[in-house]
């Protein structure tokens, strides 16, 4: 197996085992920047609810406008009507979008981006079988492999479509030695307007880092 020179990644820090995952993670994304526990939930929130305002909370408000124009008055005289009706979908839609979303993602584990997209570096155990070990993480996402290049060390599985989403790309690269290998986990939706994937991006980077350090 032949593994590409390390990029991207950073010596890791040492302390207690968070959200299931050993310490050894470095997330690739700058999530991690030192700021207060209590700020970034609020950042989280704020995050979440800010994304449910645009999709689906947006969709919510044109359902409840058009509904609206069966009780209304016809012309302009029913237009406040439906437009107030119109606001209030807009953000019950997006309040139960946002907490849903925050409760998936809350089970999911720990975090390593921001939003769907994730990513992290982990070293993990080597050898003979380590492809193999790979592609049965991958296959327990419910996901089909793309490529799996053992020279490269390049391995590329996209999950299948959900009620609620497209699915997600998830990338496995390795680097360093192959007796002390690094492997980048990411998760990427298939659509790049998505804004909310209830937890399946962390989901994904989380169950797969677990596989591969057992």
């Amino acid at each position: 197996m032949k593994l590409g020179d390390p990029a991207g990644t950073a010596t890791a820090g040492s302390g207690p085992t968070r959200g299931g995952l050993p310490h050894q993670v470095n997330h690739d994304d700058p999530q991690d920047t030192g700021i207060p526990v209590v700020q970034g939930v609020s950042v989280e929130v704020l995050r979440v609810y800010g994304a449910a305002l645009v999709l689906p909370g947006l969709l919510f408000g044109v359902m409840s406008f058009n509904l609206a124009g069966f009780w209304a008055a016809d012309g302009s005289e029913g237009l406040p009507m439906r437009l107030t009706w119109g606001a209030i979908g807009h953000l019950v839609g997006a309040a139960i979008a946002g907490t849903l979303s925050l409760i998936g993602e809350r089970r999911a584990g720990e975090g390593h981006g921001f939003g769907p997209r994730q990513a992290a570096t982990v070293p993990v155990r080597g050898g003979d079988d380590l492809p193999y070990r790979i592609k049965v993480a991958l296959l327990g996402l419910r996901a089909e492999i793309r490529r799996a290049d053992a020279d490269a060390g390049i391995y590329v599985a996209e999950t299948l479509r959900t009620w609620n989403g497209p699915g997600e790309r998830v990338t496995v690269e390795l680097s360093g030695d192959a007796a002390h290998p690094q492997a980048r986990v990411t998760s990427r939706p298939l659509s790049r307007g998505q804004l909310l994937d209830s937890g399946r991006g962390r989901s994904n980077v989380n169950r797969v880092i677990e596989a591969l350090q057992e």
